[in-house]
């Protein structure tokens, strides 16, 4: 019967803060384009766009569940990232609570430019971090 080795496994490296904005720009891309698609169904193309408290604490949300999100099953959950998620969900269940008047009514494809941009954003983010050939 052979015998496993117990050499332990190796650290993870920590997430570089470049990848981690750049997973919370991901995460608001999709969210905005969600917010957008929603808005296409419900006010037909074109329509009026309400920018509520209730979006602004959802996509704030969404960015810190991107930003903080496990990137593998092998990382070990910190405790920042634990913070960061708590605070997610805490924005999430509070956005709930808070005012549904608009303040600001825009465009709908101002949703989707938003998106593009934050798409951008976070392939600028993630490309910095590739090695120089």
């Amino acid at each position: 019967m052979a015998q496993r080795s117990k050499t332990p496994a190796p650290a993870p490296a920590p997430v570089p803060l470049a990848l981690r904005v750049g997973g919370g720009f991901m995460a608001l891309a999709l969210v905005l384009i969600i917010f957008g698609v929603l808005s296409i169904l419900e006010n037909g193309w074109m329509g009026g766009f309400d920018v509520t408290p209730r979006f602004v604490l959802i996509v704030c949300a969404a960015a810190l569940v991107g930003a903080f999100v496990t990137t593998s099953t092998e990382q070990r959950g910190s405790r920042s990232q634990v913070i960061g998620l708590a605070v997610a969900l805490v924005l999430l269940v509070g956005s709930r609570f808070v005012s549904a008047d608009p303040l600001v009514i825009t465009e709908q494809y101002w949703i989707f430019m938003y998106a593009v941009a934050a798409i951008l954003c976070a392939l600028v983010l993630r490309r910095s971090l590739m090695p120089k050939a």
